[in-house]
């Protein structure tokens, strides 16, 4: 995989042994150093107990985490502390919120048979087109390869908001979507996923919920993780070195944490999968009419291009089916029994084939630095700075410089490298040129480097005081982040440089081959370029240099913030304290890029990035306040209200106001009924307000020929767009049965109504609404060549809404087996989303319920995750199954084979619209043991995919990934194995 990387495997794996044992022999004197500190500023006493309000740790464990705490907690976890609530700032002992949260915990992250955590916590049922970097493998001009982003509710990334300890992430890139791969994992002692609408307590993005990764900010000693694995196909091989230390300082008023870690995975090559080389492929059907009942589209499988060979074929005229081979003979191309512009079924398919040059899984290497040190001057005053560095370089071979059908370039008769009878033919049919697609496989793979750098700092202080006969608690930081990103295109080609080195003529004063620009400008430097054949180039010849133009990106997000909060309790009522929380915050997003020329001249192949500069800031404050109304009476063991909310003016987008009404209502004890009803926003970010034009290559169905042709697609920001308004309900119940120890369920019912959804209008759409005549303006954004769709032009509007609905069932069970003469414990964890609805109104067509769509944006009818666990003293086993079940590739298509109805455009038919579920089998064991000083060590051995079930393959997407494209929900690594050892002096 990724020979550009270094193409000697055994140095390489060399080099990372090497690399290996340097970061175990820094870690063991790391260990000894610290552990001697330690030793040094151990207290002789006990150590005293834990303030009420924890200040310089992370908070324990949330109560309204009924359902996960019997799973997710350690049986001497369980704390008297009050409790920080993500999706709240108030600080409350024993509080359930209104709003269902989900606490993955100590126990299941280690668990963990994946290098990154992002993969981990999308295995939540509510989570659903969460990118990975499986899923980033066709990515080009948008710089999104290697981010790990997360998406409830499948609403998208960008309105799904991601915490550390309660504070913002500034974002991997101007879209705002942050990478989870920039959060110190070995820190991490449990994720909050909070599933509804936060706005109102945290502003901006949080309307489907907020993941919150809590730290263990109150370490003490040293930890640390060495564990590596690999796919059972032999590929995949990574490793990952982590260590972390804590101590306490100037008699335990200070403390001090230290994290380092080191992650790299080779990843899976092109062609290392059989899946990948089926070629299924969505095509027009060319037998269809309107009245013959046959569907209109074909989703087959032993498709490639008919218009592009890897060395070049006259794509149509008299010539049509001429290919140029292995060095450069020609030959007929077997078109196959299905013939559909530009694919083809069958015939010479698989050498014209794509997919095999599309890399399964990018190579990826992470560094993190994590640092943080508090000291605590009083109750009232605990100041805190904390400091966080994160390098991730990812890479990944994307295809070659394909060209289809009439994209490719034109050669002239006298070009010096047509073939004699190739031109005598040209001479009897009259034509002076032809044109030829072409694969250029002599131009090599095109792959892509994105090398990203994030550095963030904080500054702040917390405490607790005394006012108005209650305990307040504060917290105020200034925090500034910036994230830098350089992506890069080694291999893309310049436009103009290829068609002025194709144009190859005789120079008739010497008879040499040049470039026919150079008869007329000799210091062009152009050097020829035989684009009838492959292996009839030097891949490192002058010819392919001039060709090449390397496409780059460097773009800087920056994020400052100023927040302030308090909370407390200034009165009570016959119920209980009255508590209450008010916060403030300022935030400035500013986001600036540079580019090469290539890319503002539209030069290049793929991915001509564009350089945005612009920025935005926003002030707002909050009011929160929980009001018990109920305390232990005949008809209410518990009643409270909490209520929020916040005004927020943006310097761009105008001034909103959020809120959240919500209650918790406890007939008896071990029943909850729960409800929240909120108005939620999502600001335009960055990217969407001041993106100029941008242009991609595609490819895209067009009913006005029937035919499937590359294009340009541009897309531009618009500084005008309003923020988007979300209204969310909540319904729910918890159930603890004290009758029956141990087990806790919940369900909840919810919903999410987005309007003046920010939204493109899609090439597709675009295309479709101007033939049927539904929007004609649309057509004015769509440019053609000779007929043949060469641009079409997209616009971020607020014109979309869009509502999503569903259930979600949780439920644990814990119990020793004592009872059953048994020894050791069992715990069930099961989590169940059901999807009701995901309808979206691009508000120029009719809506569209996307549910049961199973793609890298939609989610399926419904998704579980079941983990049954077992322990035994120091032995820990778990097997968890994943499933989600069976769909649509698209699910406003009809699915039929003959006496189809009418096709139309917003919902044509197709032979084979089916993409099968899976259940996916994972398994852990892990046991706990000691060796001389290391009193606290854990070996462990985890194994992801048992049963080795292939993706379900997807016509949607890029022609050349058909296993990115199904990366969101599907695993295409194959089986997974991991194994390594855990310690903690």
């Amino acid at each position: 995989m990724n020979a550009h990387l270094n193409s000697d495997s055994t140095t390489r794996g060399s080099a990372h042994r090497r690399v290996l044992l340097a970061l175990l022999s820094t870690s063991a004197a790391f260990a000894l150093s610290l552990n001697a500190v330690s030793a040094q500023t151990a207290p002789a006493a006990s150590p005293s107990p834990s303030p009420t309000v924890p200040t310089d740790g992370a908070p324990p464990p949330t109560a309204e985490a009924t359902v996960t705490q019997a799973v997710t907690q350690e049986p001497e976890s369980t704390s008297t502390q009050d409790i920080i609530v993500t999706g709240s700032r108030i600080v409350r002992d024993g509080y359930q919120a209104p709003t269902p949260m989900s606490v993955i915990g100590t126990e299941q992250l280690a668990t963990n048979a994946n290098a990154n955590i992002a993969q981990f916590v999308t295995n939540l049922p509510a989570f659903a087109g969460s990118a990975s970097t499986r899923s980033s493998t066709t990515t080009g001009s948008n710089g999104s390869a290697g981010v790990n982003s997360l998406n409830l509710r499948a609403l998208g990334a960008n309105r799904t908001l991601v915490l550390l300890d309660g504070h913002r992430v500034t974002p991997a890139l101007s879209t705002g979507v942050v990478d989870v791969n920039a959060i110190p994992q070995i820190l991490i002692s449990r994720v909050d996923v909070v599933t509804g609408g936060a706005s109102a307590t945290y502003g901006s993005d949080a309307v489907a919920g907020v993941v919150n990764f809590v730290l263990d900010r109150s370490l003490t000693g040293l930890k640390g993780e060495v564990s590596g694995g690999a796919t059972t196909y032999g590929d995949g091989e990574n490793y990952k070195i982590s260590l972390a230390g804590g101590t306490k300082f100037a008699d335990d008023r200070g403390h001090v944490v230290v994290a380092l870690e080191q992650v790299h995975d080779e990843g899976i090559g092109a062609n290392r999968r059989d899946w990948n080389r089926r070629g299924v492929q969505l095509l027009a059907n060319p037998a269809y009419t309107a009245t013959n009942g046959q569907p209109q589209r074909l989703i087959l499988g032993n498709v490639g291009y008919m218009t592009s060979s890897p060395g070049g074929v006259v794509y149509s005229g008299p010539l049509r089916g001429t290919a140029f081979g292995q060095g450069g003979q020609t030959y007929q191309q077997n078109y196959g029994d299905i013939q559909a512009d530009p694919f083809m079924r069958g015939g010479d398919w698989e050498q014209n084939d794509l997919r095999r040059t599309n890399a399964v899984a990018p190579s990826e290497s992470r560094q993190t630095a994590y640092a943080r040190a508090n000291y605590e001057v009083s109750d009232a005053l605990n100041l805190y700075a904390q400091g966080s560095y994160v390098r991730a370089k990812t890479q990944a071979d994307l295809t070659t410089v394909y060209m289809i059908g009439s994209s490719g370039p034109v050669i002239q008769r006298d070009n010096a490298y047509l073939p004699a009878d190739v031109r005598a033919r040209m001479v009897a049919a009259g034509l002076s040129s032809i044109r030829i697609g072409t694969l250029n496989r002599d131009l090599g793979i095109t792959y892509q480097i994105t090398d990203r750098k994030a550095q963030s700092y904080q500054l702040g202080g917390n405490g607790k005081f005394q006012m108005l006969g209650g305990d307040w608690q504060w917290d105020a930081y200034g925090q500034y982040g910036v994230s830098r990103n350089l992506v890069t295109f080694p291999t893309n080609i310049s436009r103009t440089n290829y068609a002025l080195a194709v144009d190859a003529v005789r120079n008739p004063a010497t008879g040499a081959i040049v470039c026919r620009s150079t008869l007329t400008s000799p210091n062009n430097g152009c050097s020829p370029y035989n684009a009838l054949g492959f292996g009839v180039n030097d891949p490192d010849g002058a010819a392919v240099n001039f060709i090449r133009s390397a496409s780059r990106s460097r773009l800087k997000v920056e994020q400052t913030v100023l927040a302030a909060s308090l909370s407390g309790e200034p009165f009570s009522t016959w119920a209980g304290p009255v508590s209450v929380a008010l916060s403030g915050e300022y935030r400035k997003d500013q986001a600036k890029s540079v580019v090469d020329a290539g890319s503002l001249a539209v030069d290049h192949i793929y991915a001509n990035y564009t350089a945005i500069d612009g920025s935005t800031n926003v002030k707002e404050g909050a009011f929160e306040t929980i009001i018990p109304l109920a305390k232990k009476l005949s008809w209410a063991d518990s009643w409270d209200i909490n209520g929020a909310v916040r005004f927020t003016s943006y310097s761009l987008a105008g001034n909103v106001t959020t809120w959240k009404l919500g209650t918790t209502y406890s007939p008896v004890a071990d029943l909850t009924f729960r409800a929240t009803r909120s108005r939620d926003i999502r600001a335009p970010n960055l990217q969407e307000t001041f993106l100029p034009a941008s242009t991609a290559r595609r490819s895209i169905f067009d009913p006005f020929t029937n035919t499937t042709p590359a294009f340009d697609q541009t897309t531009t920001g618009n500084r005008n767009l309003r923020p988007e308004k979300a209204d969310t309900l909540g319904v729910g119940a918890v159930f603890t049965p004290s009758f029956f120890p141990g087990f806790s369920a919940s369900v909840d019912y919810w919903s999410i109504k987005v309007a003046d959804a920010i939204s493109i209008i899609q090439p597709a759409d675009v295309l479709l609404l101007c033939f049927d005549g539904s929007d004609p303006a649309l057509c004015n954004n769509i440019t053609r060549v000779n007929g043949v769709v060469s641009q079409v032009i997209s616009q971020n509007i607020n014109i979309a809404s869009e509502k999503v609905r569903g259930l979600d069932f949780e439920a644990s069970y814990r119990s020793e087996l004592t009872g059953l003469g048994l020894p050791g414990s069992v715990d069930l964890h099961a989590n169940f989303t059901k999807y009701l609805e995901d309808t979206i109104d691009n508000g120029v067509s009719a809506p569209n319920d996307f549910v049961g769509e199973i793609s890298s944006i939609y989610p399926p009818r419904w998704r579980t995750n079941v983990t049954l666990g077992y322990h035994l003293d120091g032995l820990r086993t778990s097997l968890t199954a994943r499933a989600f079940a069976s769909g649509k590739q698209f699910s406003n298509f009809v699915e039929c084979t003959a006496s189809c109805p009418a096709s139309t455009s917003q919902n044509p038919t197709v032979n084979d619209n089916y993409l099968p579920g899976r259940v996916y089998l994972d398994f852990a064991i892990s046991y706990d043991l000691s060796i001389g000083p290391v009193k606290d060590m854990s070996v462990f051995f985890n194994a992801r995919n048992l049963t080795n079930r292939d993706p379900g393959l997807t016509a949607a997407g890029n022609a050349f990934g058909n296993g990115a494209n199904t990366a969101v929900i599907y695993d295409v690594d194959g089986p997974v194995l991991r194994a390594g050892v855990r310690f903690k002096l």
